[in-house]
């Protein structure tokens, strides 16, 4: 068996399955009725293995082993790409049709499980997604319950002008995510530090360079980082700006779910530890006052139910927010996993209370 076919046999629990006509791999444990169903939103360059793990591998070093711990489902989908696994690239593959291809999977799981929860997680460059899968699940008459992000980039396009874009594009035209360099570092630097970060901590590997080389690198469809203001990938044409903010949908608050964020501690993912609650919050916040909050109901409310919600509203982004110790891989490994599945089942409640409130005070989803 050469290298290439070890590397196309799919792990257990794993589907490629078509959607929009392209292939997708498709990780769906179903988890008890009525349990929040997780859709676990996978990053730049790393397959959504990363929340299941790899036979070799030890399953408590990953998200689903806790999450089944907790009864919840899971449902964790890896986009076309250049791993072995694929017969398509999926090079032009966009953002809004990414999300759409999450939801019909969210949708199926549905039709054929009952209603329950959809909490949607978002690791790193899968927080780009929040705002278009909010879209295309409401299309197929679903709510998101919550976004909760894990490091997750906010999608929102970049206001800074650079002289060179940051990034660039492989020859089949998928975005080479070894190119691109951050404070003297690649990527794959960081990661495989953070993951010998994570065996250091586990006393074992977790995943070994080796595995995580074969089970989990890969590059990326370059739309899926979603619109631009200014050329983020070298060779690329100057954007239409207005087009750009459209198409992102970012500062209308229409698409904005409650969102929720579990943050690193660790200094070596300084920009997400700084900054996520505030940015997360912030969307929360113009959610809620955009999507639920009405003139009439506000007038109608008493003197102690206004007080109430106006307290709730301004502190949910520290409500809603966890820290974890780790960088911007905190849930791989035994200890971050497990503690992530806790953290997730926290905030989902605290998300119920908040609904709850809003209820009793008349602010229904519109």
């Amino acid at each position: 068996m050469t290298d290439r076919t070890k590397r196309s046999e799919l792990f257990p629990g794993e589907q490629l399955i078509e959607t929009n006509g392209l292939p997708v791999l498709a990780y769906r444990r179903t988890g008890l009725a009525a349990t929040p169903l997780v859709v676990f939103l996978t990053g730049g360059g790393i397959l959504a293995r990363i929340a299941y793990g790899h036979p070799d591998g030890n399953a408590h070093d990953f998200l689903d082993h806790w999450l089944a711990d907790l009864g919840w489902g899971l449902i964790a989908a890896s986009y076309p790409c250049d791993h072995p696994l694929f017969d398509q690239l999926g090079a032009g593959l966009q953002l809004d049709t990414w999300a759409r291809m999450q939801a019909v999977l969210v949708a199926e799981a549905i039709d054929m499980y009952g209603q329950r929860p959809i909490v949607a997680a978002g690791w790193s460059m899968g927080g780009r997604l929040v705002f278009a899968l909010t879209r295309a699940l409401r299309q197929h008459g679903l709510r998101l319950d919550c976004f909760v992000s894990l490091c997750g980039t906010p999608p929102f396009p970049r206001l800074t002008k650079e002289e060179t874009p940051p990034e660039r594009l492989l020859p089949n035209g998928l975005w080479d995510l070894a190119s691109g360099r951050r404070d003297g570092t690649s990527r794959d630097e960081r990661w495989l530090a953070e993951l010998a970060v994570a065996a250091k901590r586990e006393g074992r590997a977790v995943i070994s360079p080796s595995a995580f080389a074969d089970a989990y690198r890969v590059n990326v469809p370059h739309g899926l980082w979603g619109p631009e203001l200014e050329p983020y990938f070298g060779n690329e044409p100057q954007q239409d700006r207005l087009n750009s903010l459209l198409l992102a949908g970012s500062f209308s608050g229409e698409d904005y779910p409650v969102c929720a964020a579990i943050v690193p501690l660790d200094r070596s993912d300084f920009r997400h530890a700084l900054s996520d609650q505030a940015v997360w919050g912030e969307i929360t916040v113009k959610g809620l006052v955009n999507n639920r909050m009405n003139a009439g109901a506000i007038v109608g409310l008493s003197e102690e139910q206004w007080a109430w919600l106006r307290e709730f509203v301004i502190e949910s982004p520290k409500r809603l927010t966890r820290y974890l110790s780790g960088g911007h891989f905190f849930f791989v490994g035994e200890t971050g996993a497990k503690r992530t599945a806790d953290l997730l089942r926290e905030l989902h409640t605290e998300v119920v209370r908040l609904e709850g409130m809003l209820i009793e005070c008349q602010m229904s989803p519109q």
